[in-house]
């Protein structure tokens, strides 16, 4: 068992990885990639909310906005 899969579980395990006012405290690299190997595919769903509109970077804002209402 990899240290990783010892910490949040096997690759490919988890339908639903989500963050409600923290996702500006990660380390978006190493977070997108621990999400990314989780996740089930290819329906896992990742789920972030915040009280205020996020901003990560130009990519992820527009994907953002686009679904923001």
């Amino acid at each position: 068992m990899s240290e990783l899969e010892a910490k949040i579980g096997a690759e490919s395990s988890v339908d639903l990885v989500k963050v409600a006012q923290a996702l500006h405290w990660f380390d978006h690299d190493a977070f997108d990639n621990q999400v990314k190997w989780i996740l089930k595919k290819p329906h896992g769903v990742f789920a972030a909310w915040c009280y205020t509109n996020l901003k990560i970077d130009d990519e992820f804002d527009h994907v953002f906005h686009k679904f923001y209402a």
